[in-house]
């Protein structure tokens, strides 16, 4: 059984056409002129690359940037304070170390009391974010209270899904504060 041709719009004409190869997008040999002249397919490519350029980016891009913009926020909101697992000064490089790891608790990413500076060293693999330190120095930034308060309610923060317009908010409202230099705390717990 031959599979029937459904007719087709020309792409340079608009008239109705039945093509005769199933990729055919034009009518005739003059519209096939005209839509592989190079000022037509400058037009498709431009017009293909602005598409691109203003397709909103996925879900996971929109979270790495997120994450880039926010813990940029928190390593300069500490810049002045010490590590705060081994209150080390001396070190190459800082990190925006989670108390409850991002990977884990999902909810908990973008809650500024559970990023805070830390050292590479005490982030890293060998010291795996290095937490009873860790803790003893939130409970010194914050109170035991704010830290009890993290720690009870991180359980039912272990699986959330970011949607698109909370990571454009994320961002915006961290680049605005980094821009301004506005080290003041957003997070519920601090106010």
């Amino acid at each position: 059984m031959i599979k029937k041709i459904k007719p087709k719009k020309c792409k340079v004409c608009a008239l109705g056409f039945i093509p005769a190869r199933p990729l055919q997008q034009v009518c005739s040999a003059s519209c096939a002129y005209k839509f592989n002249s190079k000022k037509e397919i400058d037009k498709r490519v431009k017009e293909a690359k602005d598409s691109i350029a203003e397709s909103p980016k996925g879900i996971n891009a929109l979270e790495k940037i997120a994450k880039r913009v926010f813990q940029m926020w928190c390593r300069m909101r500490d810049s002045k304070l010490p590590c705060i697992s081994c209150g080390t000064f001396e070190c190459k490089q800082f990190d925006g170390g989670h108390y409850f790891k991002a990977e884990i608790y999902s909810k908990l990413i973008f809650e500024e009391i559970n990023v805070n500076k830390q050292c590479s060293y005490c982030n890293g693999p060998f010291m795996n974010g290095n937490l009873i330190p860790y803790r003893k120095g939130m409970i010194l930034k914050y109170g035991e209270v704010i830290v009890n308060d993290l720690e009870n309610i991180a359980d039912s923060c272990r699986v959330y899904q970011y949607t698109r317009d909370e990571l454009l908010q994320i961002i915006s409202i961290y680049k605005a504060k980094i821009k301004n230099q506005d080290f003041t705390p957003l997070s519920k717990y601090l106010q």
